[in-house]
C-alpha cells in the first residue's frame, strides 16, 4: 500500500506562521481602525458644515438688525450664561437665536452635542498686552467653529477657511493663537475671537459653561 504524502504544520511552523500574522495585525489594525475613524468623522462633516453655513446667515441677518454695534455690547443678546473674562463669551444655547439657526441647518432639536462659534471680539479693551484689531464686519464673520455631532464623535474645527479634525488649540496652541484669543499667525493674525455656544447637550458644565475654566480645558484638550 501506498504511504500518503501528505504532511501536517510542525508545531514549530504552526508557531511561525501564528507569529507572522500577528506581527501583520499590528502593523494592519492601527492603519484600519484609524479609516474606520475617519470615515465615521466625515460621516458628520455635512452637519458641520450646515451648522456653519447656518451660523453665518443668522450673524449676517443680525448685523443687519443691529447696524453698528457699541464696543462691550454682545452682537447677539439673551445670553444664558456670560463669561466674566475680558472676552465675554457668550452662552446663547436655547435662545430663540440659536434655535432658529440649528432650525435653519436642519438639524434634529437634539443635535448638535455640542456646537460653538467665534466671530470678531467686540469686548471691552485689550487683554493686557495682547494687540487686536477688529472691524464692524469681523464682530459678524465667523473665523472659528468647533463641531460635535455627539458625546462619542470625533469633533471637527473650523478655522482659517477650512475644516479639519486636528484640534487646533491642543497641537498648535503656541502657533495658533495666544492666551486672550488673538491669532497670530496665519491669514487671521491680529484678528482676536469672541465665543458664541449654540448647542451643548452634556451635563458636566450645564450651570455655567463659558465661565467654568474646566469647559475651557475640555474644548482645548480634546483630540
Amino acid at each position: 500500500m501506498k504511504k500518503s504524502s501528505n504532511k501536517g504544520f510542525t508545531l514549530v511552523e504552526l508557531v511561525v506562521v501564528l507569529i507572522i500574522l500577528a506581527l501583520l495585525a499590528a502593523l494592519l489594525i492601527p492603519g484600519l481602525m484609524g479609516y474606520i475613524e475617519q470615515a465615521r468623522a466625515k460621516k458628520y462633516l455635512p452637519n458641520a458644515k450646515s451648522c456653519l453655513d447656518a451660523a453665518q446667515a443668522m450673524f449676517s441677518g443680525q448685523y443687519g438688525l443691529n447696524g453698528e454695534t457699541p464696543v462691550g455690547t454682545p452682537v447677539v443678546s439673551g445670553a444664558r450664561v456670560a463669561s466674566t473674562s475680558g472676552n465675554e463669551d457668550q452662552d446663547i444655547s436655547n435662545t430663540k437665536f440659536a434655535q432658529d439657526l440649528l432650525r435653519l441647518a436642519g438639524l434634529p432639536s437634539d443635535k448638535p452635542y455640542c456646537f460653538m462659534v467665534a466671530v470678531g471680539s467686540n469686548a471691552n479693551a485689550k487683554s493686557g498686552s495682547h494687540a487686536y484689531t477688529v472691524t464692524e464686519e469681523d464682530k459678524y464673520t465667523v473665523f472659528y467653529a468647533f463641531y460635535m455631532e455627539d458625546e462619542n464623535s470625533k469633533p471637527w474645527y473650523f478655522y482659517n477657511g477650512e475644516w479639519t479634525t486636528k484640534n487646533p488649540r491642543f497641537h498648535d496652541s503656541s502657533t495658533i493663537m495666544d492666551s486672550g484669543n488673538v491669532f497670530v499667525s496665519g491669514p487671521l493674525a491680529g484678528k482676536r475671537i469672541q465665543y458664541y455656544l449654540i448647542a451643548y447637550h452634556g451635563n458636566a458644565y450645564k450651570n455655567d459653561t463659558v465661565k467654568n475654566s474646566a469647559f475651557w480645558t475640555w474644548l482645548k484638550n480634546m483630540e
